[in-house]
């Protein structure tokens, strides 16, 4: 049995945008696309600029459902609605999911938000990959390769895995990015064999994959928001440790402020 691809949606503008995303990442990895709405247990106790007007969750599943269908005729949907908080809904879902996708921020929230609290929480918890679908629509630059931030010296083999059956499924390039290093000037060519030999066994079952090895002194923060101009998608990694705390600050910085989709990687 073939793992969905699964979508939150709100009826946000995000999270409608997200599932368009999704529909064609289902179409390329020929999985099944499970939509998600999530209704509160008790919607009275919402504060008030949680309560925006909304489709009701049925409508709203079934004009998705119409959407996808018109656009996406091949793609096999699935809808289910829960009657959870969206936290533990998704983090459920994600149990049985060969990925989890989300609109940046919801329909609730403060407007100037980029991110919400709920994506956050559910990129931190998660245990299959999240990829986090910005706000706006990426802009006209071309997308040309994939991005994955590795730490060289402790690598998340998830996720650098992920990285390259990504690149592959798109045909795109794979610049590893390893940021953040500063040695003094006689130790700066073992940090790049340190990456050579990180990267080396994905490249020999990947040949087809081009990559690029990139060593940067600047922070890994701002490095991976920049690639993200021209990145059809960046990839990070997350410690086992994390998926009962939080995101780190690298995360935090390219979720909150990267140009394309970014996706979250536990480890295994």
């Amino acid at each position: 049995m073939h793992l969905p691809v699964t979508i939150g949606v709100d009826g946000s503008e995000a999270s409608l945008a997200a599932a368009e995303w999704a529909a064609h990442e289902a179409l390329l990895r020929d999985r099944p696309l499970r939509v998600l709405h999530a209704l509160p247990l008790m919607p009275h106790l919402l504060a008030s600029w949680c309560a925006q007007p909304r489709p009701a969750g049925g409508d709203l599943l079934h004009e998705v459902r119409h959407v996808l269908a018109v656009r996406h005729p091949q793609l096999a949907v699935r809808t289910e609605e829960v009657h959870d908080v969206a936290t533990s809904a998704l983090v459920a879902a994600a149990e049985d999911a060969d990925l989890l996708v989300l609109g940046a921020r919801g329909s609730g929230g403060f407007p100037e938000l980029r991110v919400g609290a709920t994506v956050l929480h559910i990129a931190a918890r998660a245990g299959c990959p999240t990829v986090v679908v910005p706000p706006e629509p990426p802009g006209p630059q071309p997308r040309e390769e994939v991005v994955i931030g590795v730490d060289a010296r402790r690598p998340a083999e998830a996720a650098i895995g992920f990285a390259f059956d990504a690149a592959l499924r798109y045909g795109l390039p794979l610049r590893a990015v390893y940021a953040g290093v500063v040695p003094p000037p006689e130790d700066r060519g073992s940090e790049g064999v340190l990456l050579a030999q990180v990267l080396e066994p994905w490249r020999a079952t990947h040949p087809e994959v081009q990559v690029v090895a990139d060593i940067e002194s600047a922070g890994p923060g701002q490095v991976l928001v920049e690639a993200s101009a021209k990145a059809r998608l960046v990839i990070l990694g997350r410690r086992p440790a994390d998926r009962a705390g939080a995101l780190g600050p690298v995360a935090h910085a390219v979720l909150h402020h990267a140009g394309c989709p970014v996706a979250v990687v536990p480890g295994a």
